[in-house]
């Protein structure tokens, strides 16, 4: 069931918590998939983060936020492939984006949409050719409270 616009920037800026505090993995060169349960801090709403380092393109990085189990709501591609948005987008129609580039659930478009980080009000990207610090950016952007341990691996 989709979204309001109002709904989906409530529950993306919401205050949320790892359900489990066990480090975070970070992979190097090793793909990998992975996605941890997070929590609103008043306990009501359930969240997803994914993680994915690409398997063929192992430079490829993605970080994505879903309430509701379905909905994403953030989503930043690092290293991947351009996306195009859509001709009736409201943001830079029918533009080829290339990486990185970031996803937010708009209404009507869902995630189909793909902005320019610079653009996103609100996201800092410390340095957007450093996945670990993206990671942590991302995540504090999510409203994530507090960012677990992160465990980089080869």
């Amino acid at each position: 069931m989709p979204l309001t616009q109002a709904e989906a920037d409530a529950l993306l800026h919401m205050p949320k918590a790892f359900v489990d505090a066990t480090p975070l993995d970070f992979p190097r060169t090793e793909p990998r998939r992975y996605g941890r349960v997070l929590l609103s801090v008043d306990r009501r709403e359930e969240f997803l983060f994914d993680f994915e380092r690409g398997s063929r393109n192992r430079a490829r990085l993605m970080y994505q936020t879903r309430g509701r189990k379905v909905v994403i709501l953030a989503r930043l591609e690092l290293g991947g492939p351009a996306h195009r948005n859509p001709p009736n987008s409201p943001y830079r129609p029918g533009a080829r984006l290339l990486c990185p580039h970031f996803h937010r659930y708009m209404e009507s478009f869902e995630d189909r949409i793909a902005y320019a980080p610079p653009d996103v009000p609100g996201l800092n990207l410390r340095h957007s050719a450093n996945g670990l610090f993206c990671l942590q950016d991302f995540l504090r952007y999510c409203g994530v409270q507090t960012v677990p341990a992160i465990q980089q691996t080869i």
